[in-house]
């Protein structure tokens, strides 16, 4: 068993200066542990809650959909949400790269711009509770063959990280090459 009254009689040998250094590392070592083990994991709980409590409204509260919505949705399937900011800004750079080096393009130019807002009137239902919905877009500049071209696009389009292709040119340069520039969107959940 630990003698806690032979530590505290060491504690208080020592200088006044030497016991608050100890007191504060103490805190400082407890307060670190809550802020990087103890909050995010109550963060997740609140996060889970949350997102369950919306979901139970919800499905309660019951959705109005007309002929249409309803056959898209047996057409369709089910919806899945977007991905969190942080990571599909990171997959959608990473699905690009990835479809381009499947077709052999290397001299390519990517970029990606601001994020704009999408109104919640436009996406009913979608975001979960405390979250809106965004819409990335990247800027994607290659040359290749016409062949090529018309294969990156249409893995592109199949690709499900990828929401949109918004703008899309295809010029002539010669030696049957092709230069395509095109805008692509992706859509993530924010706070």
């Amino acid at each position: 068993m630990i003698d806690t009254n032979a530590h505290v009689e060491r504690f208080r040998e020592l200088s006044r200066v030497w016991q608050w250094i100890l007191l504060a590392t103490i805190f400082m070592v407890a307060f670190l542990a809550w802020a990087y083990v103890i909050a995010p994991i109550g963060d997740n709980w609140a996060e889970q809650a949350d997102r369950i409590e919306f979901d139970l409204h919800r499905t309660s509260s019951g959705l109005a959909m007309d002929a249409h919505t309803k056959n898209s949705v047996m057409i369709f399937g089910p919806l899945d949400l977007p991905n969190k900011k942080a990571e599909g800004s990171l997959t959608l750079i990473e699905s690009v790269q990835q479809i381009l080096a499947n077709r052999g393009i290397t001299n390519d130019t990517f970029y990606q711009s601001q994020s704009a807002n999408i109104k919640a009137s436009v996406l009913p239902g979608v975001a979960r509770a405390g979250e809106k919905i965004e819409r990335i877009k990247g800027e994607l500049d290659f040359e290749s063959k016409p062949d090529v071209a018309i294969a990156v696009i249409a893995d592109m389009e199949r690709s499900p990280d990828i929401e949109a292709i918004s703008d899309l040119k295809i010029d002539k340069l010669g030696n049957g090459q092709v230069r395509t520039r095109l805008t692509i969107e992706a859509w993530v959940r924010t706070r």
